[in-house]
């Protein structure tokens, strides 16, 4: 699957608080993308034990995080998939979705979006680094399933691009 987070790319074009948060969301999306790539039907149903989610349920709540920042940033959103595979697919998407979204408001409009009727700043202390944590036990329920992230490096997968990021 071919998509906008499979490497970090080129640094935002913007240093204003807006390229923070899109920076952020580079981040949430290259680490979801890696924790999720090359998962199996297996891996999607593995849970360490009585009590935890699936993998596949970790993936539909990342999506699901995803899906609530959208709405509450009044950008366009879809209904959940039903297959695992493409629910990642959609979560992927709607980061990326986000991140375009912030890059089209101007500093004042972000600091104006809310969630759930809270300030800005919860949509980073909230949903996004929820995200983050849901992501890492991902990556540690694959290593129990047998399936390790494939190898990547944070620092070494910036590609080069000349389209405008």
């Amino acid at each position: 699957m071919d998509s906008f987070f499979r490497s970090i790319k080129a640094y935002p074009d913007r240093q204003d608080a807006n390229g923070v948060v899109m920076r952020l969301l580079d981040g949430v999306g290259y680490r979801f993308y890696w924790a999720t790539e090359g998962l199996t039907a297996a891996d999607y149903r593995f849970t360490p034990g009585e009590g935890c989610q699936s993998i596949g349920e970790l993936v539909a709540h990342v999506w699901g995080l995803a899906n609530w920042v959208l709405l509450n940033l009044n950008a366009p959103s879809s209904n959940r998939p039903d297959d695992p595979a493409d629910i990642r697919i959609d979560a992927l998407d709607k980061l990326e979705a986000i991140r375009n979204h912030v890059r089209g408001l101007d500093e004042q409009a972000l600091f104006q979006a809310t969630v759930d009727g809270h300030p800005f700043w919860h949509m980073i202390n909230g949903p996004l680094s929820d995200a983050i944590s849901h992501t890492g036990q991902i990556a540690s329920f694959r290593r129990l399933n047998g399936n390790p992230v494939p190898n990547h490096h944070v620092f070494l997968c910036h590609e080069k691009e000349e389209e405008d990021v």
